[in-house]
């Protein structure tokens, strides 16, 4: 019974763990990828509006800029807002996972502490080269 307890926990841990390492890649690949989309849809947009026309003012920009500039904000707030969205959804994931996790650990018997094995270290400070052999 404790045995089928913790292959089933170790089971479910290393599943978190995939999980996790997946989603949250995915989700940094996702917002790199909406910041770095936003340098070839500038440039569609100046192609659009012409390359002389950055040679004005902002009062003096073309119509077709007026509409662009929207259009950009608009994507880039609905791209972010779908990247929120997917966080949240992995929050969400991962307190799941956390539950389920802290449920069937709850339910293993308690470890006991190991006991530390460790050599008692010199004392550096009284500690005095006279060059003696043996050392």
């Amino acid at each position: 019974m404790t045995e089928d307890l913790k292959t089933q926990y170790d089971a479910l841990y290393q599943e978190y763990q995939d999980v996790m390492y997946k989603s949250a890649w995915r989700l940094g690949w996702s917002f790199f990828f909406v910041l770095v989309g936003l340098l070839p849809m500038m440039y569609i947009f100046v192609w659009l509006a012409g390359p002389k026309t950055w040679e004005h003012t902002f009062f003096h920009a073309p119509k077709v800029m007026w509409i662009a500039a929207p259009l950009n904000l608009g994507i880039v707030v609905l791209l972010l807002s779908s990247l929120y969205r997917k966080n949240l959804e992995l929050d969400a994931t991962k307190q799941n996972y956390l539950a389920r996790l802290r449920a069937l650990k709850t339910q293993l018997p308690s470890e006991p502490r190991p006991i530390s094995n460790q050599l008692v270290e010199r004392d550096w400070d009284t500690f005095q080269d006279d060059g003696s052999p043996g050392l």
